[in-house]
Order: structure tokens, then C-alpha cells, then sequence
């Protein structure tokens, strides 16, 4: 018997974290019943088997209720004023272009924000006080889930917007607030995890989606109507952090640079098919330096020390760690190598805005393959291969021909939405919400996405036995998850007896 979870044991500790929230609400502890809510929502979009919860939806609704006091009167909106509730607080998600937006289209707008104990990332609040026409909110550190629900509702209120745009994370604990605002203020949601479950899909009215993919999810997994859905596809915002420079290696004559750059998780799956390619580049031009920039991790760094070590590398793989100056090594690099098998739009858009051709291989009938989705909006043309022959066709064209690669780095910049586009788009959709480019939702096989997410458990990246243990407690557990409780106790007999 294997002792990792299996997707039949997660679905089991999510539904005893439910039960834990249902019966907590029903005693009234509204706090302990967010906190289950939002660990098995962290469950939920770790392994994605649902993208939106009925029960769950219901629940947030009854605590609502529950909080925040329904005071039956005609609520009176502020014609042209819109709030931009913001969770992440950084650069490099969606509210500056937003926020950018909205000041384009003559909107007054106010931001509103809890404030954060660390800045770990650059936040966005200098930024903001800039901003012509536009009031800034900064709450104090909320001292409960439900006094952060309560501050939020009160403040959005008092403010009397016309329309609210939500930039939240896929686990807010501020839904509450949400379903409880007037029918009168228009609620819009980024969908920025449009590839994962998310809470909040009855607190709003529109789904702001910026591609085709999430379209598709959001109409066939979530409930969505077509006439909720608006589609504006974003462009990437620059920080203009100074660039670090490369070691000796990528800067002798004649070298190529290839760069990638990924959370480590999506290039490590069972077949290790991104690192094949690798290996094939480098094994075929002597003039490629390879460049990978990802985050520690004991995992990935383990993998990559043999894959440098056990391949002779090491003069021409150079991990690069985290760069806080990403924009500008994608700008001093020959090509970017997009990941598999999963990708990301946003390095694959500081490709396009800096002229960087791009390399991209998927696996035969990946859905969610947005290189073409996140780039190609004023021309179609094709950018990724799911054929590997193709694909070393393609890097051996843009490794020896530096005109094709110049002219595919043109051809991508030209493609992208541009920031005057974004922000007409922006005006023209919320003026009338009505998409302005028309939806085209396809079908998949989910179950690729399923065995992708799943894949993250096997590996080890993620830990859901001592998660789910943890949160359950040893009672709990047994009852509601007993296959979980005892492969917990059978990690626990081994390791005792030195085996693990």
C-alpha cells in the first residue's frame, strides 16, 4: 500500500474540513468556520478536481448574513466612481494595469487595501498616492476574519462606487463582505487564477477573464454565464529594478543565451520532458549557455545539482536563483525557453514586450497552453510546438540565425496588446458590460489538468497527509478521512523504527 494520499483521501479531508465549518457555524463561532472554509479552499486549488463549491458558496453566505447587518434601504451610488479592492498589493499582478486604466477612462477611483506587516515584494501604495483622481484607503491590520469582513463591507459603502473591481486571492476570507454589499454597485472579479478553484462565485456579477482558457473553465466548472463573462486580455508590468549582469560564461563571443525561468514544480513532472529538451539544446549547440532562474527549493535544488553534475554542465547551465530583475535578463538574453508542462504568461509577455523570441514545447492536447493565448491578440501566429521534432527544428533556427531571431522577437512585440489597447478595452467594457472580443470557449480533457496537479503530491512538493492531519486532528480524522489517519500512522510507526 502506498502511504501518500491518493485523490480519494483528499477529497475526504476536504469534506471533513467542510463538516468542521458547517458544524462551526452552527455554534456560532463564525471565526473557527472561515478558517476551515479557507483550508480546504488552500486544499481545493492545490489539487483543482473542482473549480467552485456550491456548499461552500452557501456557506459564505449564511456567515454574511451572519456579520454583517442588511439594512433594507435604497443604496445611492456615485456615478463614476469605482474601488479596486487589492489583496496582493504588488507590481506584478493586475492592479496597476487596471488602476492605469481606469485613470485613462476618467474614472475616480478608490483603492482600498489592508495594510501589510512585511514587504516582502514591492508594494504598490507608493504608487497609488501618485495617481490623479484617486483616493487611497490603507485599513489597519484587521484583528479577526470577521472584523476584516466588517471593515471592508463598511468602508466599500461608505464609499458609494458605481462599480467595484475585485483583485483578491482565489482563498479571500472577505467573501462575506462581498455577498453582503447592495445590488446596486456592480461587482467585477480578475480572474487571475483562472486555472484553479476560487472562492466568491456568487458574490459578483461579472468575471473580468483575459483568456479563452478561463472562459472555457469558468462557463463549463464554475456556474459562469456567458453574459457575466467580459474578456480583456493584459499586458505585464515593467519594474525597472537595475540589471545584475551574468557570469563570465554567457558573455564570451559567440554565445546564445537561453533563459527560463518557473516556479520549480512546473518543470518537474514524471516524464521531466522540459529537461530532455535541455539536454537535447545543449547536447546539439556547443554555443548555447543555458540560464534558469526559480526560487529554492530542496527538491528542484537536489534535481538540478545532478542535472549540471551528471550531464558535465557546469560551465553552461547557470542557475540564476531568483532575479528581482527579471525584465531586464529577459531583455539581455537571445532566447526565452517557455516551461513544461506547465507555462506562464507573464514571463512568456516580458518576452514579447522586450522583442525576446520565445521557445515553447506542450505536451499533445494540453489545455491550457497560453503562449499564443497571452501574446497573439493583433496577430495569429504560431509560437509553441507539441511536436519535439519540430520543436528542436524551431531552437536550431533561432539558435544559428540571429536575423530570424531578431524578426520572431518583431513579430512578437507587434502582437501583444498594447497599453493604449488595454486601457480603450477596459473603458469600452465596463462602460457597457458586454465583452468586446467574443468569447470562444473549447473543450478538454480535464483530466490532464487533474493528473498535472496530482503529480505535485507524488513528487513531494506538497505534504496534504501532515496539512490535512494537522487541521483534522486525530479524532477528526479518523472520522472523516480514515484512510488518511492511517497511512499518517503508519508514517509514523516506520519512521519510529528507522525504515523512513
Amino acid at each position: 500500500m502506498s502511504l501518500k494520499l491518493n485523490i480519494s483521501d483528499i477529497k475526504q479531508g476536504y469534506a471533513g474540513l467542510k463538516k468542521l465549518a458547517k458544524s462551526s457555524i452552527e455554534e456560532e463561532d463564525i471565526e473557527k468556520a472561515l478558517a476551515y472554509i479557507k483550508h480546504a479552499s488552500i486544499l481545493a486549488q492545490q489539487f483543482n478536481w473542482i473549480y467552485t463549491d456550491e456548499e461552500t458558496e452557501n456557506m459564505l453566505l449564511h456567515i454574511s448574513k451572519s456579520i454583517i447587518p442588511n439594512t433594507k434601504v435604497k443604496y445611492e451610488t456615485v456615478n463614476n466612481r469605482v474601488v479596486l479592492y487589492d489583496e496582493f498589493c504588488v507590481s506584478f499582478v493586475l492592479a496597476i494595469q487596471y488602476l492605469d486604466a481606469l485613470i485613462a477612462a476618467g474614472k475616480e477611483i478608490v483603492y482600498i487595501a489592508f495594510e501589510k506587516p512585511q514587504r516582502r515584494y514591492g508594494l504598490i501604495f507608493d504608487y497609488v498616492q501618485t495617481l490623479p483622481n484617486t483616493k487611497v484607503v490603507i485599513l489597519p491590520l484587521p484583528k479577526s476574519k470577521v472584523d476584516a469582513n466588517q471593515q471592508l463591507y463598511q468602508t466599500i459603502v461608505d464609499n458609494h462606487p458605481e462599480k467595484l473591481l475585485l483583485h483578491i486571492e482565489g482563498t479571500s476570507s472577505c467573501i462575506p463582505a462581498l455577498d453582503a454589499l447592495p445590488v446596486e454597485i456592480q461587482t467585477y472579479i480578475i480572474n487571475l487564477a483562472d486555472q484553479t478553484f476560487w472562492l466568491g462565485t456568487k458574490a459578483i456579477d461579472y468575471i473580468l477573464e483575459f483568456r479563452q482558457f478561463g472562459v472555457s473553465v469558468s462557463q463549463q466548472r464554475r456556474g459562469i454565464r456567458p453574459e457575466q463573462q467580459l474578456l480583456v486580455p493584459f499586458y505585464p508590468i515593467i519594474d525597472n529594478n537595475p540589471f545584475q549582469g551574468f557570469p563570465p560564461e554567457c558573455t564570451e563571443d559567440g554565445k546564445v543565451l537561453l533563459f527560463a525561468g518557473c516556479d520549480i514544480y512546473k518543470v518537474l513532472d514524471e516524464k521531466r520532458m522540459f529537461w530532455h529538451l535541455v539536454k537535447r539544446i545543449l547536447d546539439t549547440y556547443p554555443e548555447v549557455v543555458f540560464l534558469f532562474a526559480t526560487k529554492g527549493d530542496e527538491i528542484g535544488m537536489d534535481f538540478l545539482r545532478h542535472f549540471i553534475l551528471d550531464n558535465h554542465y557546469e560551465s553552461r547551465f547557470i542557475y540564476t536563483k531568483f532575479r528581482p530583475d527579471i525584465n531586464e535578463v529577459l531583455a539581455h538574453v537571445d532566447v526565452y525557453m517557455g516551461t513544461c508542462p506547465a507555462s506562464g504568461s507573464l514571463m512568456s509577455q516580458l518576452a514579447a514586450r522586450n522583442a525576446t523570441p520565445i521557445l515553447q514545447y506542450y505536451y499533445p492536447g494540453t489545455p491550457d497552453d497560453e503562449t499564443e493565448q497571452a501574446i497573439c491578440v493583433n496577430n495569429q501566429f504560431q509560437i509553441s510546438y507539441q511536436d519535439e521534432e519540430s520543436f528542436m527544428q524551431e531552437a536550431g533556427k533561432l539558435i544559428r540565425d540571429r536575423e530570424y531571431r531578431i524578426s520572431q522577437g518583431i513579430k512578437l512585440r507587434k502582437a501583444m496588446i498594447s497599453i493604449f489597447q488595454f486601457n480603450q478595452l477596459v473603458d469600452e467594457t465596463l462602460l457597457t458590460n458586454k465583452t468586446q472580443i467574443p468569447l470562444a470557449p473549447y473543450t478538454f480533457d480535464y483530466l490532464q489538468l487533474d493528473e498535472r496537479w496530482f503529480a505535485l503530491e507524488k513528487a513531494g512538493f506538497i505534504d496534504s497527509t501532515n496539512y490535512l492531519y494537522g487541521l483534522l486532528g486525530a479524532k477528526n480524522c479518523f472520522r472523516f478521512a480514515p484512510a488518511l489517519f492511517f497511512k499518517k500512522q503508519c508514517k509514523r510507526l516506520l519512521k519510529h523504527c528507522g525504515l523512513i
